[in-house]
């Protein structure tokens, strides 16, 4: 499984690699989530977009504009996903509505619709579990997640 993780707002005030950049409770919960059951993980950040976790980067204040920027956007991810890891493999989101939504999405529909069918990744493979969720709610079942785990 490949995790994805949003970026967040609270980051350190120096370059770090982007495991350390971002300090907000939601993000270390993500983070100490999805290393213990995906195989590899990625940030989603609105400037860099996919972020490899040890790559540095300085810190930034950028947010995602309206729906056509974040659907430009999350085709940018996407394209960089599958090719990287192709469609047979199971993507866990956890980032809140505004990046999840337009990601899932564009990772199934990528290459478009033929044959009756999306060419993309099947929607059983996209995991978006804090979609829809406030902040108070996606803590909460991270921290579930993680006692289950332990």
């Amino acid at each position: 499984m490949i995790g994805l993780i949003s970026c967040s707002s609270q980051k350190l005030d120096r370059p770090a690699p982007a495991r350390e950049l971002y300090c907000s409770p939601l993000f270390r919960l993500s983070l100490a989530y999805t290393e213990r059951i995906c195989s590899v993980v990625y940030v989603l950040s609105a400037l860099h977009g996919l972020v490899e976790l040890d790559t540095v980067i300085a810190p930034y204040n950028r947010r995602l504009g309206g729906k056509a920027e974040r659907e430009a956007w999350s085709r940018r991810i996407a394209s960089s996903l599958i090719a990287k890891h192709g469609r047979d493999v199971a993507y866990l989101v956890l980032a809140g509505a505004d990046y999840a939504d337009p990601l899932a999405t564009a990772l199934r529909t990528h290459d478009g619709h033929r044959d009756g069918a999306w060419r993309g990744v099947a929607q059983s493979m996209i995991h978006t579990p804090l979609a829809g969720m406030q902040m108070g709610a996606r803590l909460r079942w991270i921290n579930a997640q993680l006692t289950r785990a332990a």
